[in-house]
Order: C-alpha cells, then sequence, then structure tokens
C-alpha cells in the first residue's frame, strides 16, 4: 500500500515474448509486415509499431478486412503477421478460408489469449480457434508451451511461404520452461516413464505442463508413459502417429474444444493409418463457460493433472481388464 508496487514481481508475459521475437525478426526480413484489428498495444505490436511505422496497418474493428489485406500482401511479394486474441478470428474465418487458405498464401496469423481466459467472460475464451482451423487444407498451427517455444514456433511461422501458418498462446504470465528430453521429428519427448502399460500423454501448448504431471500421477501408479509435446498440433504429424501405435491407449490435453480439436485430430489420424490405440480427449465441452478464473474453470471442467490421471488409470485398468477376459476366451475357433 506504501509503494503501489507488487508484492512480487510478475513473469515475462507471453505478449511480451511476442512483441519482443516479432521486432527481432522484422530487423532481418524487411518483407515481414504486422496487421491487426484496433488492438495494437493489447496483442503486443506497440514496439514493433514504433520501430517500423511504416509497416504496421491497423484496419480498425474489421478483421476481415485485416484477412484479406493480407492475403493480398501476401502475393505482393510481403509476409504479413496478422495478430489478433483467439476469439477475434472466429469473425474473419471465411476469409481465412476462402482467401488465404484456398490460395495458399504465405500469412502468418498470431493468436493471443488462446484457450481459457477467464475473467474476461464468455465471449473472450479463445476455445474455438483449433476445432475451427482444422477444416482449412494445408493449414499448419503450432501452440508452444514456454518462451523458448513460442520463438522458435514465430520463426519457423514466417519461414512458410506457401500456406497459412497461426502461433497461438494464452493470457497472463510464462510458465517455467519446459526442456525437452529429446525430440522425434517435430515432436518433443518431455518424459518416459517405464510400466507394464503404455500410455501416451499429449499436452497442447501450457498444457504440456499439465501432461508431465499426468505421466507422474501414471508412474506412481505403476502405470508407464510417454509424454510428447507435438509443438506443431496441426496437421497431426507423422511421428505422433507412429509414437501411439506403440502405445496402449492415447490422452490428450488441450484448451479448445474437445469435439472436433486436438484430440479428434489425432483420433482421426490413427484410424486412417489402420490403428485402432483408444483415444481419450480432456478438452472444453461446446457450450459457453460462466464468468470464472482460469483456476476455476480448469477445475471445473476436470483439467487439472490429477483429474486428468485419475480419469487415465481408471482407463488403464479397463484396458487390462478386458485384455485379460480376451485372453481368458482363448483363440476363436470354427
Amino acid at each position: 500500500p506504501e509503494t503501489g508496487l507488487p508484492v512480487a514481481p510478475s513473469r515475462f508475459g507471453w505478449t511480451a515474448v511476442f512483441a519482443d521475437e516479432i521486432v527481432s525478426i522484422a530487423r532481418k526480413r524487411s518483407d515481414v509486415v504486422a496487421l491487426t484489428a484496433a488492438m495494437l498495444n493489447p496483442v503486443g505490436l506497440a514496439p514493433f509499431a514504433e520501430e517500423f511505422p511504416e509497416r504496421v496497418f491497423d484496419v480498425g474493428i474489421a478483421e476481415q478486412h485485416a484477412t484479406t489485406s493480407a492475403a493480398g500482401m501476401a502475393f505482393a511479394g510481403l509476409h504479413p503477421v496478422v495478430a489478433v486474441y483467439a476469439t477475434f478470428l472466429n469473425r474473419a474465418y471465411d476469409q481465412l478460408l476462402l482467401d488465404v487458405g484456398l490460395h495458399r498464401a504465405g500469412v502468418t496469423f498470431v493468436l493471443d489469449r488462446a484457450g481459457l481466459t477467464g475473467e474476461d467472460g464468455a465471449s473472450h475464451n479463445g476455445m474455438w480457434d483449433m476445432a475451427l482451423l482444422r477444416t482449412v487444407p494445408g493449414l499448419r498451427l503450432a501452440a508452444p508451451r514456454d518462451e523458448a517455444t513460442l520463438r522458435q514456433a514465430l520463426n519457423e511461422a514466417v519461414a512458410v511461404e506457401d500456406a497459412p501458418t497461426v502461433v497461438r498462446y494464452p493470457k497472463g504470465a510464462l510458465p517455467e520452461a519446459l526442456p525437452a528430453h529429446s525430440r522425434t521429428g517435430s515432436v518433443d519427448v518431455l518424459a518416459r516413464h517405464a510400466g507394464e502399460s503404455r500410455v501416451l500423454v499429449l499436452g497442447v501448448g501450457p498444457h504440456a505442463a499439465t501432461a508431465v504431471e499426468v505421466g507422474r500421477a501414471l508412474n506412481a501408479q505403476g502405470i508407464g508413459s510417454t509424454v510428447v509435446d507435438p509443438r506443431w498440433v496441426l496437421p497431426v504429424a507423422p511421428e505422433l502417429v507412429e509414437l501411439a501405435t506403440a502405445h496402449d491407449a492415447v490422452i490428450t490435453v488441450e484448451d479448445g474444444l474437445a469435439a472436433g480439436g486436438i484430440g479428434t485430430a489425432v483420433r482421426d489420424a490413427l484410424a486412417a493409418a489402420g490403428t485402432d490405440v483408444p483415444v481419450r480427449s480432456h478438452g472444453i465441452p461446446g457450450r459457453y463457460l460462466d464468468h470464472a478464473s482460469r483456476a476455476e474453470l480448469l477445475e471445473e471442467l476436470s483439467l487439472r493433472g490429477q483429474d486428468i490421471a485419475r480419469e487415465a488409470a481408471a482407463a488403464v485398468a479397463a484396458l487390462r481388464r478386458a485384455g485379460g477376459e480376451e485372453r481368458a476366451r482363448g483363440p476363436v475357433t470354427s
């Protein structure tokens, strides 16, 4: 009260990392331009505008116009970066699908406040984007888990010139760094636990940390697991399909719609590959969420690590019982 200063300094936020990295990219690439829709400061483009005022375009509250303009700029030899809140991309879906996606324009969309934003209210939860964007052929979508993977994803996204790319991240402070133990193709392996049954636990974006927590909890119950972060969640990487086929079950965790989201995309990719590994998707139900904090919503939606680990352990137990009954019946003869 005496100074007005916070008791503990807040961590560097996701938006601030984007603001810093996009300026760094623009210094190296004169073709990179930025667009937004009346949100220059909230999405972190103010430093870009200060250093490169002739390369930033604020079109006002007109996400559709920003998207179609970006497609035109791409074909004029630029690489546009369209920065908006995730929930506001809904307004420009048609333009993204038919002006950018159809023509394979090299445009990067940066979606701030993706996932559960809580106190911003029902309209601002960025929960629709991944299910919507799955329907855009050729689109590539990255969901970074920490500062390093956000910087990496942004650089990888602007290097793509023949398709739309999307980088999504949540609101608020950055989590602690979560380094990968190894990488298989584009998929980061975060942890491995030996055990009789093997579960592939997949965390999308900030839920990579949740997936690590789930892996630890399963390990405490004698259940083996491999914990992964795909980094680029769309399209589903072939290496992820290969990993899944070597496991007894797949658990996915995301703060987007469970129906039609990344878990569904993984299930569809496994089916297309001819494997019947079961997939349990944990995400947001298809309903409007009440005003609440992010922590309250995670608890209400059972998206905490302990909630998912409990359900995963029950699913593994059911698979074991089913396997035991199958062995007890013996081979089918005619």
